[in-house]
């Protein structure tokens, strides 16, 4: 099989997420509400789903106020990556002690 292309979209109707909620519900409820009017909507075989980490975070109930965000940060670093200050504060690429490489080390506040 050969990609000609691919087709990028939202799905509307998810709502704020908040500690707890259940993301598979959320969004497969939204995805089928969408599919419902839009039968093109609905998922196929090879069709993939990208979750952004900030929603994950946030049903996880792994928010952190931002008095608390390098402390936090420094918590869960092993090395940082790359680093640049800019005006609005500093910004790190880092390891995480999960051995993945991200922005903040996905905190989030």
């Amino acid at each position: 099989m050969s990609l000609s292309g691919f087709r990028v979209w939202t799905v509307p109707g998810i709502p704020e997420v908040g500690e707890g909620d259940d993301l598979v519900a959320l969004i497969s409820g939204a995805i089928a509400a969408q599919a419902a009017g839009d039968p093109a909507a609905a998922l196929a075989a090879g069709d993939i789903l990208v979750v952004s980490s900030k929603i994950v975070a946030k049903a996880e109930g792994r928010l952190v106020p931002a008095a608390d965000r390098e402390k936090a940060l420094s918590e869960d670093t092993v090395r940082i990556v790359a680093e640049r200050v800019h005006p609005g504060g500093t910004t790190r690429i880092v390891e995480t002690r999960h051995g993945l490489i991200m922005a903040a080390a996905g905190i989030d506040m």
